[in-house]
């Protein structure tokens, strides 16, 4: 086979597999039924951000942006090659900015890694005091870490329409 001829089904073989696994890793609905005439709101800024900063760079990716019935859920990475991360407490060190209120995770699971590479999940309430936290109209949605290697605040950003 010529040798361009295998470059262009290599890149087509690598361009169909990619989508193949885009479709399989899409977000999907938690399984709690709707209310009639509303959809999940769409999320505009980029689903991952990262922010580097004290020679950290957390990494965060919305896991379920849309998803109802169950409240936001934020895959973190951190990475460095200075710093000890273990020190570090997610779940005291995050909040979710969304409608004019700070929300405290529920949870912060970790799925590994210590010292210069951790990683995990934050779960957010779907409801506070009754209310939901993600609601039609909120605007933007901010994650915010705060005091990782000396940044005071980490600020991710996305735009919530209906």
């Amino acid at each position: 086979m010529e040798r361009r001829t295998l470059r262009w089904t290599v890149v087509g073989g690598l361009v169909l597999a990619g989508a193949i696994a885009a479709g399989c890793a899409a977000p999907r609905a938690s399984g709690t039924a709707q209310a009639a005439g509303t959809s999940p709101p769409r999320v505009t800024a980029p689903l991952s951000q990262a922010n580097e900063g004290g020679n950290v760079t957390v990494k965060v990716t919305w896991a379920n942006p849309g998803a109802t019935g169950e409240g936001p859920r934020f895959e973190v990475e951190l990475d460095t090659h200075s710093v000890n991360l273990d020190e570090y407490r997610l779940e005291d060190l995050a909040v979710l900015r969304a409608g004019g209120r700070e929300v405290k995770p529920e949870s912060w699971s970790e799925s590994g890694g210590g010292g210069h590479h951790r990683g995990g999940i934050l779960r957010f309430p779907a409801r506070v005091d009754g209310a939901p936290v993600l609601r039609p109209g909120i605007g933007t949605v901010e994650l915010v870490i705060r005091d990782i290697a000396g940044v005071p605040e980490r600020v991710f950003k996305w735009e919530v329409r209906p």
